[in-house]
C-alpha cells in the first residue's frame, strides 16, 4: 500500500513563515492536507531552505499510486524526471523537478522539487540531492 507522499523541496525563503507559505501555496494547488516535517537552511546553497513535507497517499497498486502522485505533481511543476524500482525490489518511485533544466514551477520561489512514493513501512533512507 502506498500510503504517503514525501516531498523536499528547495525555495528562497528567509524565515519559517516564508517556507509556511511556499508549503501553503504547494497545498492550495493538491486536494489533500501537507504537513510539514522539517525547514532548515540548505548547508550547500545558503541562500535556499529546505524543506521536507508529506501528503497522504492512499494507493493500492504501484500503477494507480504514480498516476495519481503526477497528477498531482504536474500541477505543481513541469516537466518532472522520474525513476523507478530496480526489478525485483520492492516498489519505490521518485520524480525531480529542477529550475536549472527547464521546469516551470506553479508557486515562486522554488527551484528544486522531488517526490517519493514507495509501499515500504518505513520512510526511505536513501538521500540522492546533490
Amino acid at each position: 500500500m502506498f500510503e504517503t507522499i514525501r516531498w523536499r523541496c528547495y525555495a528562497h525563503v528567509g524565515d519559517r513563515r516564508g517556507a509556511e507559505r511556499v508549503v501553503d501555496r504547494i497545498g492550495e494547488l493538491l486536494p489533500h492536507t501537507i504537513e510539514i516535517e522539517s525547514c532548515e537552511r540548505y548547508w550547500k546553497f545558503p541562500e535556499l531552505t529546505e524543506l521536507r513535507f508529506v501528503s497522504p497517499l492512499c494507493c493500492g497498486t504501484p500503477e494507480d499510486a504514480l498516476l495519481t502522485t503526477l497528477q498531482w505533481a504536474w500541477k505543481v511543476a513541469t516537466p518532472w524526471s522520474l525513476s523507478g524500482p530496480e526489478p525485483g525490489v520492492r516498489h519505490e518511485f521518485e520524480g525531480t523537478a529542477s529550475s536549472n533544466v527547464g521546469a516551470s514551477f506553479s508557486v515562486a520561489g522554488i527551484e528544486w522539487m522531488e517526490f517519493t512514493i514507495t509501499d515500504r513501512r518505513e520512510r526511505p533512507s536513501v538521500d540522492r540531492a546533490s
